[in-house]
């Protein structure tokens, strides 16, 4: 029997309140989607207490055993639209150990 395995998306969810915040994906476009994923979260839709949260600033996405993930953010000229940057997996491991980052670090990311 052949089974499909699918991997794990990371998503860690940098808001103005909680500065790193788990949760887990099936798919890159789940996790960037309009659903459940950055999309919704930007725009207010996702299924958190935003109140307890606040407001969402960034989104750290990873699939496992990727060598790069992505670093997202709202568009400041499209509300309805997200920017994402791809970054090295090490950068995303550094995060993840200290269970934090910087939002300089992350902004660092979108300059050109």
């Amino acid at each position: 029997m052949n089974i499909l395995k699918t991997k794990k998306v990371n998503y860690r969810a940098i808001h103005t309140k909680n500065a790193w915040r788990k949760a887990s994906h099936q798919s890159l476009e789940n996790a960037l989607g309009n659903k459940r994923g950055a999309k919704a979260l930007f725009s207010g839709k996702a299924a958190i207490d935003y109140s307890k949260h606040g407001d969402p600033l960034y989104v750290i996405i990873w699939e496992e055993g990727a060598q790069l993930g992505f670093v997202v953010r709202p568009d400041p000229t499209d509300k309805k639209a997200i920017i994402k940057v791809e970054i090295p997996i090490q950068k995303i491991f550094q995060f993840e150990g200290a269970g934090t980052v910087s939002l300089k670090e992350l902004e660092r990311f979108f300059i050109n």
